[in-house]
């Protein structure tokens, strides 16, 4: 048996977590606090834990684990990375990150720092904890847009794009002094020059520093209209693309300087026209995978891999010591709602229109029918994602377009 906490088992933690057990080990959960955002628990399967702790104080909490006698505790969503780092560092279990930089895997600021004095390409940036101070670095760095977050987030919670001083301004207003997803204040912002270019993902697991890439994503993004960030489309790409090597070989890199040794990450990365450039990496698995797609994909794919690396470590150093990380068997989009308007969410006669579509593979909604919707502003605020998998992209293609016409025609609201 081998016992494994998993600390905020939420977002695509959840498959993890069950695949763990069904690989055989006893699991234990640690909520890394009480005042969690609802959005979290959706989905959560509280059957495949053998315990369940929702972390108070710090003491009591370290004493429970430690009880429980895990060989290894790993974060499930980006909530719980702070608590996997200290709890690792606490009961010294080999199966862990460098300690030493666990703030700059989550502080924005921190993270780019570390880039920069590694050598590798990154963002120019400042942090600020006042509009006058975020203004005095706009005005010296004179350029349009940049980009205004909090130091700490997810999902693009707080990310605005500001084309002028007045947006950069009502960003600034609107963020500081607020409590962000991750229940986290935000006390300063972070405002970075605008990197241009195709924005990927790359994500990997690692095992004694070795690495593993289990998928390169190129994403798809709009804007709102006040700057705000909308995940469209995730689009994987092969391993023989030619932008494949350069964005794996500066993501090792940045996991080395930001001392990522073991488990998942998921980094988000801008190719721009002077290289790739860190946009920023959390030490997690990307909360969009589907492990059914991940099958069908690519054969593997990242939550697996996590838990081929906990329970079948001689295995996955035969993955690693593979020529290629994957193969592309098909292709696919993970397509995220938007929706546009005011009303009730209703489900079923959307359902309907997607299951015509020759690439449909599965939909995961966030809300639930009757329930009261919203203008899409933020990934929290999504009604759910689509799953399209096929042989031939133009069919997929084409569905994706599909589905932005039903959106469109409001195929999942009813008119509160």
């Amino acid at each position: 048996m081998i016992n494994v906490v998993v600390v905020d088992g939420f977002s695509s933690g959840k498959f993890v977590a069950k695949r763990l057990s069904e690989k055989g080990c006893v699991l234990m959960h640690v909520a890394s606090s009480q005042a969690l955002d609802s959005y979290y628990y959706k989905g959560f399967d509280y059957s495949v834990y053998e315990r369940i702790l929702v972390s108070g104080d710090l003491a009591s909490t370290v004493a429970s684990v430690e009880c429980f006698q895990p060989y290894f505790i790993i974060a499930g969503a980006e909530t719980g990375v702070p608590l996997a780092d200290l709890l690792n560092e606490r009961l010294q279990l080999p199966y862990h990150n460098d300690f030493d930089k666990t703030e700059a895997r989550r502080n924005k600021y921190d993270m780019i720092q570390c880039v920069a004095q590694a050598q590798l390409s990154a963002a120019r940036q400042f942090a600020a904890a006042s509009w006058a101070l975020a203004d005095t670095w706009i005005r010296e760095h004179g350029r349009f847009p940049v980009v205004i977050k909090p130091l700490a987030s997810a999902g693009a919670d707080g990310v605005f794009v500001c084309v002028d001083r007045k947006a950069c301004e009502v960003a600034v207003g609107k963020l500081l002094g607020t409590t962000n997803k991750l229940n986290l204040p935000n006390t300063q912002v972070l405002i970075q020059e605008y990197l241009a270019g195709v924005e990927y993902v790359v994500n990997m697991v690692s095992l004694n520093g070795q690495s593993l890439v289990t998928e390169v994503v190129r994403y798809q993004k709009q804007r709102t209209k006040e700057g705000g960030i909308l995940y469209d489309i995730d689009e994987l790409i092969g391993s023989d693309s030619a932008v494949y090597p350069v964005l794996v070989d500066y993501t090792r890199s940045v996991l080395r300087c930001l001392g990522i040794r073991n488990g998942p990450s998921h980094a988000e990365v801008m190719l721009t026209a002077e290289g790739p450039k860190l946009v920023e990496i959390a030490a997690r698995t990307d909360g969009i995978l589907h492990p059914g797609v991940s099958r069908q994909t690519t054969g593997l794919g990242q939550i697996e891999a996590v838990a081929l690396s906990i329970v079948e470590p001689e295995f996955f150093s035969q993955l690693l010591a593979r020529d290629v990380d994957y193969r592309l068997l098909q292709h696919t989009y993970n397509v995220c709602l938007i929706n546009r308007s005011h009303g009730c969410f209703y489900k079923d006669l959307f359902l309907q229109e997607l299951l015509k579509l020759e690439s449909f593979f599965d939909v995961v909604f966030y809300v639930e029918n009757g329930q009261s919707l919203g203008v899409t502003q933020d990934v929290f605020s999504q009604p759910g994602t689509v799953y399209l998998v096929h042989t031939d992209p133009k069919v997929i293609a084409a569905d994706y377009l599909r589905i932005r016409t039903l959106e469109a025609e409001g195929g999942y609201l009813t008119v509160g």
